[in-house]
């Protein structure tokens, strides 16, 4: 008989499918998913005819996500294979343009400088924007950076740019798309550290964190299947289409589905957990779940007769429904285009084809020759991101890990939004917390 611990990780999300990979090598992991797919609110979605495949939103990494990046390369994915690797470029169609990779000032190259240096340098020399513009925007930058080095207490992103008198051009041009992107949250709820997190960690810490990485098939195949299956080779189940009742709390265990484990780790969304945890836990967290925010995001797909002559990668808009087009014909060579919403909720309730008429309007502003879409779709995930109140610590768990129950998830993360990166993160983190706590 085995003396490994029995362990049921509750949900296939980023963080279960982290937790459950960190646990495999030292524990008999069960992992249990509600729906037919992994991925949780980053999974692929069975493509409609005439897609190379959809997901559920279209999503961009970064060259910060070092523990994606890990546990990727635990799985066999090799990075260059499976990502559209760009260094880091701004281009709104009707705004500001920069570019880590071909920006230049003075005669210096971006590129050659390390970070932040590389960031001032490629803004200085941005395109369609004003010298005192730009050079407003990095000293705002600087400040910023000033302000991530003193103890301070938090404050929304929109309190920091009123009291600083950013102009509205340079809100809408740099701020308002950066923090949809990186936050997915509106500048008046938006946490002024988090956001100096992300970019501590990102852009100023090292050039080669800002790089984009766009994934050239769906996130299935990416990092779902590739994880379960590495899962499994170590020993453990994946039980998907199985929907996990309340967990019970025995003497020495828990109780999932009428079968006894050591621990469990609830890597549910958080809308979900209420009905999972027992009773006097689900209470217990029950102001923290209260409190959180929840922001849509919708991704528009179109496929084209022929690949449309879009500018760069990634094309943005200042001032449009689409914020970001994705240019999908430099991903796998299709003629599809995928264009996305942060706070998708401000639009009101479109439907289908509001939604695909209004993103086809505003690629015509980019590329006014371009036909019809041959098919099209539009996603939305209306609780994409949690975010919790400015100043607000995640719940304390020790109670919870007592009865020897752990969480994993984006939204407990203590310094970055909801990303992919705090998934993973989060998950990392729960089976080292289970695996520590001695039975």
């Amino acid at each position: 008989m085995s003396s490994r611990r029995k362990v049921a990780v509750i949900g296939a999300g980023w963080a279960g499918l982290a937790a459950a990979a960190a646990l495999a090598p030292h524990t008999e992991v069960t992992l249990f998913e509600a729906g037919r797919e992994a991925g949780g609110r980053a999974r692929k979605v069975a493509a409609d005819a005439g897609f190379s495949f959809l997901d559920n939103g279209q999503h961009l990494l970064i060259g910060a996500y070092r523990s994606v990046f890990r546990l990727l390369e635990s799985a066999g994915v090799r990075r260059d294979n499976a990502f559209l690797h760009l260094p880091m470029q701004w281009y709104l169609h009707d705004g500001l343009r920069f570019s880590i990779k071909h920006g230049r000032f003075l005669g210096i190259r971006a590129k050659s400088l390390p970070a932040p240096l590389n960031l001032a340098c490629a803004l200085l020399g941005a395109e369609n924007a004003p010298f005192a513009a730009r050079l407003s925007l990095l000293n705002k930058l600087d400040a910023l950076q000033k302000h991530a080095r003193r103890t301070a207490p938090d404050q929304s992103i929109a309190d920091w740019l009123a009291a600083r008198r950013v102009p509205q051009a340079q809100i809408e041009q740099f701020w308002q798309p950066l923090v949809w992107g990186a936050l997915n949250t509106p500048l008046a709820e938006g946490s002024l550290k988090t956001l100096t997190n992300v970019l501590a960690d990102g852009v100023w810490a090292d050039a080669a964190h800002s790089d984009y990485y766009l994934p050239k098939t769906d996130l299935g195949a990416l990092f779902a299947e590739p994880l379960i299956e590495r899962i499994c080779a170590q020993g453990g189940r994946y039980r998907p289409s199985c929907r996990v009742g309340r967990i019970v709390c025995e003497a020495g265990g828990v109780r999932v589905n009428g079968e006894d484990y050591d621990a469990a780790v609830a890597a549910v969304a958080p809308y979900h957990l209420g009905a999972l945890l027992p009773e006097s836990a689900a209470d217990a967290f029950q102001a923290a779940l209260s409190a959180l925010r929840y922001h849509a995001i919708t991704t528009v797909y179109l496929r084209y007769p022929q690949a449309l002559p879009l500018p760069a990668a990634m094309t943005g808009f200042a001032r449009g429904t689409a914020q970001w087009l994705i240019d999908r014909s430099r991903l796998n060579g299709q003629p599809e285009t995928a264009a996305v919403i942060s706070l998708s909720e401000q639009h009101g309730s479109l439907s289908t084809d509001e939604w695909i008429s209004r993103v086809h309007a505003d690629i015509l502003r980019v590329c006014p020759t371009a036909p019809a879409p041959v098919v099209a779709r539009a996603i939305t995930e209306k609780r994409a991101t949690a975010a919790r109140p400015i100043g607000v610590a995640p719940p304390d768990q020790s109670s919870l890990n007592a009865q020897r129950i752990f969480l994993a998830g984006d939204w407990l993360h203590p310094r970055y939004p909801a990303t992919l990166e705090a998934a993973v993160q989060s998950g990392e983190a729960a089976a080292q917390a289970l695996l520590a706590r001695r039975q």
